[in-house]
């Protein structure tokens, strides 16, 4: 548009400049007036453009200034909104703070009260099972014998449930030591133990393993108190009334630094509706004399200790099969040791 002004403004010049007849003039000024009205048309035309722009940011600034207001509202709600979620948090936080210390103090006074109770309690019952010893070399009444053995059995279930409580509350509170050993040895040890158990004579024991030994760190203690109450139970619920040749199996497996040993044994069969229960404090899967309901709880409290779980796989009349699985316990485990 300014080029066309100053072409127009340079043409009239040169008319100025020159001497014309006044048809000529009339010629001139025809094309100048022309150029002139297509330069105020389009002036005409970019003013409206302008006006139209104009109108347009306008609107634009409005609505800037519109959500502007409404962020900046936005952020004050958000800001008091955070405030009482903050007052809410501290005080939640405090709240739950003080419920944990509770808890803290409330277990510590049960793991008090249970180990008191079950060492005050061993007392009388070991005096009671001595003096059914005593009376059963000094009494001949066969009445008065069967009562006794009676109750020397039931006072000899009551010492092993105290004793299991004892070094249940014993173990909640014990830290791991780890050590390198081989497994296989210390499995073999652990069953030779057991021979009291009255179905220990009439089942096989086999260790299946890829090598002769197996290495394994991890806390040697804790590990041989998950297979004594593994074995303990499995020997324990042998089906003594089938005519079969009753079993325990061990597979060993161990992948990098995991340990996976599967336990199966041939014996009474658990009901699918009681899997969840097993590893319950004083369940009991069938009423057995010899059981004391601790051996599974005991059994997966040593192998959280050891940052390992045992599960209950399957349970037929052919057979019940557990699956023990154990990390390494190296020193990049950080132990979580209350459970």
């Amino acid at each position: 548009m300014f080029e066309k002004e100053q072409h127009i403004a340079e043409q009239a010049q040169l008319l100025l400049n020159k001497e014309l007849t006044s048809e000529e003039w009339k010629t001139a000024y025809a094309h100048l007036a022309l150029d002139y009205a297509d330069m105020l048309a389009d002036m005409k035309f970019l003013t409206k453009i302008s006006d139209r722009l104009h109108n347009k940011l306008s609107l634009i600034n409005e609505e800037v200034i519109k959500h502007s207001t409404e962020l900046e509202n936005a952020k004050r709600l958000i800001s008091i909104q955070n405030k009482k979620l903050e007052k809410k948090i501290d005080q939640r936080t405090t709240d739950v703070r003080n419920a944990y210390s509770q808890l803290l103090a409330t277990h510590s006074e049960l793991d008090q009260f249970v180990y008191r109770a079950s060492h005050d309690l061993k007392g009388p019952i070991v005096r009671l099972l001595g003096l059914c010893q005593v009376a059963n070399l000094e009494v001949k009444d066969p009445v008065a014998i069967e009562y006794l053995q009676r109750i020397g059995k039931t006072s000899s279930e009551m010492n092993n449930i105290l004793e299991n409580l004892l070094y249940i509350n014993m173990l909640k509170n014990e830290v791991a030591q780890p050590a390198e050993f081989d497994i296989i040895y210390e499995i073999e040890r652990v069953y030779k133990t057991l021979g009291f158990l009255s179905n220990y004579s009439k089942t096989e024991f086999i260790i299946e393993s890829e090598t002769k030994e197996v290495k394994f760190y991890t806390d040697i203690a804790i590990f041989k108190t998950i297979l004594k109450n593994l074995f303990e139970f499995s020997i324990k619920h042998i089906d003594s009334k089938e005519n079969k040749k009753s079993y325990i199996q061990l597979q060993i497996f161990q992948k990098s630094t995991d340990l996976e040993i599967i336990i199966t044994y041939n014996g009474i069969e658990i009901p699918t509706s009681n899997y969840h229960l097993i590893f319950n404090l004083f369940h009991k899967v069938a009423n057995l004399d010899e059981s004391t309901g601790t051996e599974l709880y005991t059994t997966q409290l040593a192998a959280y200790k050891l940052h390992g779980s045992v599960i209950l796989l399957e349970s037929t009349r052919d057979k019940t099969t557990f699956s023990l699985h154990l990390p390494s316990f190296d020193k990049k485990i950080v132990p979580n040791q209350n459970h």
